[in-house]
């Protein structure tokens, strides 16, 4: 029989994303076997990060200041805007090399089953930053779902209504590289058919 002790350090580590049971208690295995130094330093890194690391004042990036490195960085375009749904796409967007401009992160999207719709909060800011910045062009780059879908137009209405003159734009989806027509399915079609580029 496991010791009680065992098993809340198992629930703690099914807590996280992606964490089963069995890779909880590998996890809890691995940590109980290191030197207590070990244990100590990880708990202090896991502290600091908690304590210094909160959301960026303009696009809810994490930040350890008042606004994130990107925000925060002059050579970026000013006058771009890319809206995401995530931290996580904002770092895959990133890594493109692609993207010079500023981020807006949703921290989520609108859920068409619950109804539930985007942090007013959200929005507010949202729209602050759009007015203050007064943005040339904005991507929207929210997931190829029904939800993402329902969130890009939601948005699409909003920035309408508050920049007129801006430029939105949908983050194309279509085939990705090194894939054939015939293992593709109908949605995936679609949307390659409907962005497809002039050569």
């Amino acid at each position: 029989m496991k010791p009680i002790t065992f098993e809340y350090l198992v629930d703690a580590l099914k807590s996280l994303p992606s964490i089963g049971k069995k890779q909880a208690e590998r996890i809890a295995y691995f940590l109980l076997l290191q030197d207590k130094q070990f244990v100590y330093e990880f708990i202090k890194r896991i502290t600091n990060a908690v304590e210094k690391t909160h959301f960026c004042r303009n696009c809810n990036n994490f930040a350890t200041s008042e606004f994130c490195d990107i925000c925060a960085n002059p050579s970026r375009d000013q006058k771009k805007l890319c809206i995401v749904t995530s931290i996580e796409d904002l770092l895959k967007i990133e890594q493109t090399n692609e993207y010079i401009g500023l981020y807006y992160v949703l921290n989520g999207e609108i859920d068409v089953k619950t109804k539930t719709n985007i942090s007013s909060t959200i929005i507010r800011k949202l729209n602050d930053f759009i007015i203050k910045k007064d943005f040339k062009e904005i991507i929207i780059s929210t997931n190829c779902t029904i939800n993402g879908e329902a969130t890009a137009i939601f948005l699409k209405k909003i920035i309408n209504q508050i920049a007129p003159n801006t430029s939105v734009y949908r983050l194309a989806i279509g085939l990705p590289i090194n894939s054939s027509v015939d293992y593709a399915d109908p949605e995936t079609l679609k949307f390659a058919i409907r962005n497809r580029t002039k050569i």
